[in-house]
């Protein structure tokens, strides 16, 4: 498992160098196909690290072609025309490729090239240099801070409960926890990281952006985000998911808000699949961009922020749809002139989440939704004025943003899944918006509202755990997709392929939809799609043995 980590890592390795060094714009190409690829589906752990797979194998989630590297020789192809291949893109199937004009244009006559993404380069740092614009987009991100009495993160985490999961002893324990951010300054020093670091529990970390193999010497808007969830020094702060183990990755480029930023999101977020990551938390968002790409080719507008339009909303898209439970910052442009969510917090599967002042009411700097596919967005919410945060001196000070809000969410939602592993990451979306403060009320402002753990727990055992008297002989049939659409499919085990079952469809509350009985083929499929959205369940009884499955119609 270690080599074929270190194999899978490397692939996005390519080119290592200093992104300062750049002479030559850069390009994100896009590939025709993945042809006479070395790869299966039926050997995954050639390309994907044991755990990686293994989430997709909980969630019945297949592994496909998009998950294989690209064509090797479709790199060394573009190398041979004095281009740099910066990292390739599983997900896009393409390269990003820093290229001159002629070099560009010896690669489009390549028979495997297919486009560029927005048929622009998506940077050219060279031309830009630190100025009031990157600032100010700083400052959006951190809010302000002050010194503040230590101790006082006790009161954001009980507004969720989660003293009640801690106690249990569900703190983040073999959870895997990716963070995109603009930088870990101090993180190596700091006092609330030491239990993290003596534990060795940062089992990853890379700069996408400088490319120099440190994430410490940056910006440390990362470090305050990462205190929330990990931090624990007790008397002063103890994080979500203390014990949980973390990848860190620097996408933010502190010299300059540009679509380049997008792309290393999605170079970071398919590292994080790779390795195996549960959660992605992402205390980002983007709109518009600095003056060097103030254009409508570049800057994004209501209208693109559909969940499946920008480059980062289509990576998030993926990164969830491989199982990952991805959460992001719904924005602090709640008192500006644009006021809406950023990409990605536009995905439907994302988990998108706004501020709350300490009375649960909404925060006005919050953005707010909905997409502009109309769906209703944020998700949930939690503390995100005043909210407790870690300071480079080591010690406590106050943040203001959904920078601080979303990361106290991905930490509750760990440690809910490591309680209940059994359940898909769109599962535990479903549960932590139902036990939301606003649940029988949500809107646009806070979504669902602030999770509540006792009642996330309470809405488990009720609404998932298994009903009926579940035999050997049932134990193995699954069941897929979940959440679904137009249909489920039970996968049958070998052992009962032929046997007569009854099957029936239930709502939520045990009403009969439809019911049957059949002789039990390899895959059993029930129609869904005239079903409205909720919970439902799949009873199938085999002589004295009965087992229910639970899914969620989208």
């Amino acid at each position: 498992m270690k080599k074929t980590l270190l194999l899978t890592v490397l692939t996005f390795l390519i080119a290592e160098g200093v992104v300062f060094s750049q002479s030559n714009p850069r390009y994100l190409l896009l590939f025709k196909d993945k042809s006479n690829s070395t790869y299966s589906v039926d050997k995954p752990t050639e390309f994907l690290s044991q755990r990686s797979v293994d989430r997709r194998k909980k969630q019945n989630i297949a592994i496909t072609t998009n998950d294989f590297p690209v064509n090797q020789g479709y790199l060394f192809a573009i190398t041979q025309t004095g281009a740099k291949v910066i990292y390739p893109s599983r997900w896009f199937n393409g390269a990003l490729v820093e290229a001159s004009d002629a070099q560009l244009a010896q690669i489009k006559t390549l028979p495997f090239y297919k486009g560029i993404e927005l048929n622009l380069p998506v940077a050219n740092i060279t031309s830009k240099s630190p100025g009031i614009a990157r600032t100010d987009a700083t400052n959006r991100k951190l809010g302000t801070t002050e010194d503040v009495d230590y101790g006082k993160m006790n009161a954001q985490l009980a507004l969720m409960e989660v003293a009640d999961m801690h106690k249990k002893g569900f703190q983040g324990e073999n959870m895997l926890i990716a963070i995109l951010d603009n930088g870990f300054a101090k993180g190596d020093e700091v006092a609330y990281f030491k239990q993290l670091r003596d534990e060795k529990r940062i089992v990853d970390s890379h700069d996408f952006v400088a490319r120099d193999g440190n994430i410490y010497n940056d910006g440390f808007h990362g470090l305050n985000v990462m205190s929330t969830i990990a931090g624990y020094l007790p008397g002063t702060l103890v994080g979500t998911a203390f014990k949980a183990s973390f990848a860190l990755y620097v996408t933010e480029n502190n010299f300059g808000e540009s679509p380049y930023e997008e792309i290393t999101w999605l170079m970071a977020a398919e590292r994080a699949d790779s390795l195996g990551a549960d959660v992605i938390n992402s205390s980002l968002g983007y709109t518009t961009f600095d003056d060097e790409f103030d254009s409508p080719a570049y800057n994004h507008t209501y209208k693109d922020m559909d969940g499946k339009t920008t480059i980062v909303s289509r990576a998030a898209r993926y990164a969830t749809r491989k199982g990952i439970l991805v959460v992001n910052s719904a924005g602090n442009d709640g008192n500006d002139t644009w006021k809406y969510i950023g990409a990605p917090a536009d995905v439907d599967s994302v988990l998108t989440v706004g501020a709350t002042n300490y009375d649960r009411s909404y925060s006005s700097l919050s953005s707010v939704g909905p997409n502009a596919a109309q769906q209703q967005k944020p998700d949930v919410a939690a503390v995100g004025a005043g909210t407790i945060i870690g300071d480079l001196g080591g010690g406590a000070s106050s943040g203001y943003g959904t920078s601080f809000s979303a990361p106290q969410i991905a930490g509750v939602a760990a440690i809910l899944w490591q309680a209940f592993p059994n359940l898909t990451a769109q599962q535990v979306i479903y549960v932590l918006k139902k036990s939301g403060h606003l649940a029988a009320t949500p809107d646009n402002f806070l979504g669902y509202g602030v999770p509540n753990l006792v009642k996330a727990q309470e809405i488990v055992q009720n609404e998932f755990a298994p009903l009926g008297t579940e035999g050997e002989l049932l134990r193995d049939v699954i069941l897929s997709p979940n959440p679904a659409q137009d249909e489920v499919t039970l996968t049958i085990p070998q052992t009962l392929i032929g046997k007569m079952a009854k099957v029936g469809l239930y709502a939520a509350n045990g009403a009969t939809m439809h019911s049957a009985t059949t002789r039990l083929p390899a895959k059993h499929t029930v129609a869904t799609g005239q079903l409205a959205s909720g919970i439902y369940l799949i009873r199938i009884k085999v002589d004295n043995q009965e087992r229910t499955l639970k899914f969620i119609k989208r």
